[in-house]
């Protein structure tokens, strides 16, 4: 919720009942419109409302509520329902899979200029920062979670006025015109979200009278964790409903600003102006959320679950389980033959719920055991558990910690198994990946409000706004301002995420891989079995190269001063990677400054080999026992130097060049 206030109209404008909420102007009395027609939607969707909520039952194996009664008879009498929940372990194995992977937003500029190419870069570093600040990848956990059982999940990114925020947004809280669906792409949208009154007044203390004055949050199906069992204890007096829109711009102009009908919107139900908390213009051509959705679906933007495709067999499932347990209540009972004149009464029997058999006479009839289930009814329950597994994709050895290899299986082998099981799951993985950019996206608009109220102060405050993580502490501020780019100047893409186990055997076995392979030196290998930290190892080993790649970026911006190599560096290595970055800056056609710039700490490098391996000095023929004499001199006229290069005259090696500084004339 932002703190942007609404501006009091004296005239309330007429609204004519032909208007939408967005076409009246910033400052209107909006809630007129928008609750009457929130309210309308929330009638219409109920019986959607009411099917998620099934959908959450079915998942967490609890009775739907037309048979929630007469279970509970069954359970206080020792015969509740048996439940083999297949659905969950479907869901639950497939959240896993997809959630271990975390795709990371990428910018692209290529055919840009070199200060457009750098500032992709930061603006990279910005995204992937603010996603770390807000734990966007719990969020991401959530959303597929949500996905698997509902088919879509939102997660919005947004702004409180001064600074970024993610969260989740339970689906029942959403509202769209249906008739506005049909092709994926909804005009506008309507969250309803209850709020405590105190809150609100504290974010809008002119709205006051208002917010106390509006009507008590109405409760729905979805308030209670336990579906609805028990009394409600108190009332919600103390809360209201806030309705709160959003309707995007529909086109831009000639110069690319966004029409004048993109709104954004939050008010309460009342009688006064007043009750309209926030009204205000809405720039982006999205809402400020990413949605995921486990399949595309053909129609709309709602999609399927696994439980909608897997209701049906799950049902089957549960009625195979309660009449094997009912048919192991009958036959697992104690049976007693007595005779009537020798009766015995059934409270001296043992047993659950006996049965006793009275007989004449003195031959007792012959009794057979019954079978407490049929062996084909077992079969049946397997084979239907293995069609949900089948029909889902999931892997039923994923589902149960296990390798469908065997225990001896190869490394080559099991990454075969894992592309293979993969393949089922490209479409979920993509929408996915392109439910990362969407709130990457999301970032980058909300930190451009931000930005542009911060810059509307005049400047009271700096634009920055962003936490930029450079490796597990250190953190850096960003001014968003000095690094947006225009929308025609990117584009954002997927990049790839490496991939390491997360099991102890795993990254014991990933070590023996990397040490015989000589990516982790022989000296850290102990270490490492100790506690295979990975993450580590990888900061201790990578050491000289980061610290490489941090000195390339300060070479590749000018405004930054020039680092110094250091005998204590990797002058090796910072020999190979400078040279690679001054090769990639002229294939970039950065300016000739820049170049200037690695051309110099390149010689610098050289210097600092030179001092560190001076070369051999020439042997003594005197020492060596050789009689001195005239030097041999070659027959025949001197070859020139290769490319006109002149001999060096002996002498102490020369100091080391300055970065940027302008050679000196030679002499003459």
């Amino acid at each position: 919720m932002t703190r942007t206030m609404a501006t009091q109209y004296d005239d309330t404008p007429g609204i004519r009942l032909d208007e939408h909420w967005w076409r009246l102007a910033p400052g209107a009395p909006i809630h007129k419109r928008l609750v009457p027609y929130g309210q309308a939607l929330l009638q219409r969707e109920s019986n959607f409302h009411r099917k998620n909520l099934t959908r959450e039952r079915i998942y967490r194996g609890t009775a739907l509520q037309q048979h929630r009664v007469a279970l509970q008879h069954l359970e206080r009498g020792g015969l509740g329902m048996a439940r083999l929940n297949a659905i969950k372990a479907i869901c639950d194995t497939f959240s896993s899979r997809i959630s271990k992977d975390r795709p990371m937003p990428g910018v692209v500029t290529t055919g840009r200029d070199w200060t457009v190419k750098r500032k992709g870069q930061r603006f990279r570093e910005f995204i992937v920062g603010q996603m770390l600040e807000t734990e966007f990848d719990d969020l991401s956990r959530f959303a597929v979670d949500d996905a698997t059982q509902l088919g879509n999940a939102f997660t919005r990114i947004d702004d409180n006025g001064d600074a970024l925020f993610a969260e989740r947004i339970p689906i029942n809280d959403l509202l769209f015109d249906r008739r506005e669906c049909k092709y994926g792409m909804p005009q506008q949208a309507i969250r309803l979200r209850r709020v405590a009154k105190a809150q609100l007044c504290e974010l809008f203390p002119k709205n006051k009278d208002a917010i106390e004055r509006a009507p008590a949050s109405a409760r729905r199906a979805d308030d209670s964790d336990i579906d609805g069992d028990g009394p409600h204890y108190g009332d919600l007096g103390d809360y209201v409903d806030t309705w709160e829109a959003w309707h995007p711009p529909t086109s831009k102009d000639d110069d690319g600003a966004p029409s004048a009908d993109g709104r954004h919107v939050l008010c309460i139900d009342g009688d006064t102006d007043l009750a309209t908390l926030v009204s205000e213009a809405w720039r982006e051509p999205r809402f400020p959320w990413a949605m995921y959705q486990l399949m595309r679906p053909h129609r709309g933007i709602y999609a399927d679950g696994f439980v909608d495709q897997l209701a049906d067999l799950q049902h089957r499932i549960n009625a195979i389980v309660r009449d094997i347990q009912m048919n192991l209540a009958a036959t697992g009972r104690g049976f007693f033959i007595v005779n009537e004149a020798n009766d015995i009464p059934v409270e001296n029997l043992t047993g659950f719920q006996p049965f006793k058999l009275k007989i004449k006479g003195g031959e007792p009839p012959k009794w057979e055991a019954p079978q407490p289930f049929n062996a084909a009814q077992m079969a049946a329950l397997d084979k239907f558990i293995d069609y949900a597994f089948k029909f889902s994709g999931v892997s039923q050895a994923n589902a149960e910690s296990r390798s469908a290899l065997g225990a001896g299986a190869s490394g080559v082998a099991l990454n075969t198994q894992y592309d293979i099981d993969s393949d089922r799951f490209r479409q979920p993985q993509a929408n996915y990946a392109r439910y990362r950019l969407q709130a990457a996206q999301c970032y980058i608009d909300a930190a451009a409000r931000v930005a542009w109220r911060r810059q509307q102060s005049k400047g009271a405050r700096r634009s920055w706004i962003a936490v930029s993580w450079r490796g597990k502490d250190a953190i850096e501020q960003l001014d968003f301002n000095k690094i947006q780019l225009k929308d025609a100047d990117y584009r954002l893409r997927i990049e790839p995420v490496g991939f390491l186990p997360d099991t102890r055997a795993g990254k014991i076995e990933i070590t023996e891989q990397l040490a015989k392979a000589g990516v982790i030196p022989q000296w850290f290998v102990p270490a490492l079995f100790d506690e295979p930290d990975l993450v580590e190892a990888n900061r201790i080993i990578l050491a000289p190269f980061k610290n490489c790649l941090r000195k390339m970026d300060l070479l590749a911006d000018e405004h930054e001063d020039a680092p110094v190599p250091e005998q204590y560096n990797d002058l090796d290595l910072e020999l190979k990677v400078s040279t690679a970055y001054y090769n990639w800056v002229q294939s970039e056609k950065a300016p000739p400054e820049i170049e200037t710039r690695f051309r110099d700490y390149i010689d610098l490098v050289v210097y600092e080999l030179k001092k560190k391996n001076p070369p051999a000095p020439v042997p003594n023929p005197a020492a060596m026992g050789v009689p001195p004499g005239p030097v041999p001199m070659p027959q025949g006229p001197m070859p020139p130097m290769p490319g006109g290069v002149p001999l060096m005259p002996a002498g102490p090696v020369p100091p080391p060049p300055t970065i940027g500084a302008v050679p000196a004339p030679m002499a003459a």
